[in-house]
């Protein structure tokens, strides 16, 4: 299982510059995951594409139907709520991007983002080994590099 936050699912959903990042995770067949508040985050961050210019409205307006089927995985949020509240104090996280990293330590999975900030908090709670990130070289407190594709 492969977790994954709204900024991936947006960039698996629409085509983005980090699209092909999003898209080389699905390579290796795994199940996607994601927490319900990637839904929103994803959707959010078309609708700022959507009133730039990038993405038209009969696309976004489709997106709703689009998203929860590209996940194998929905968990809900309500049980992650009390983790990812002390993730986002501790690291400064939006608190989607915390439940994306509170699902990853509960389900013992790797996390994919294109979140810098989140990358770096996944660093310290789940090790370089679980933690995917496009671009540069992330390194963590203890000196772990996590993956990368450039």
């Amino acid at each position: 299982m492969l977790v994954i936050d709204g900024t991936i699912l947006l960039a698996l959903a629409v085509e983005t510059p980090q699209s092909g990042f999003a898209a080389s995770l699905l390579v290796a067949g795994e199940a996607l995951a994601a927490p319900q508040a990637a839904l929103v985050e994803a959707l959010e961050g078309a609708r700022r594409l959507m009133k730039e210019g990038h993405l038209a409205q009969a696309d976004f307006e489709q997106l709703p139907a689009l998203l929860p089927s590209l996940l194998s995985v929905l968990a809900a949020d309500a049980a992650l709520l009390p983790r990812a509240a002390h993730l986002a104090a501790v690291y400064d996280l939006p608190v989607p991007a915390a439940l994306a990293l509170a699902l990853a330590e509960a389900k013992e999975a790797a996390l994919a983002t294109l979140d810098l900030r989140l990358a770096h908090a996944g660093l310290d709670v789940l090790g370089a080994e679980r933690v995917m990130h496009p671009g540069e070289a992330l390194e963590g407190a203890a000196g772990e590099s996590a993956s990368t594709v450039g």
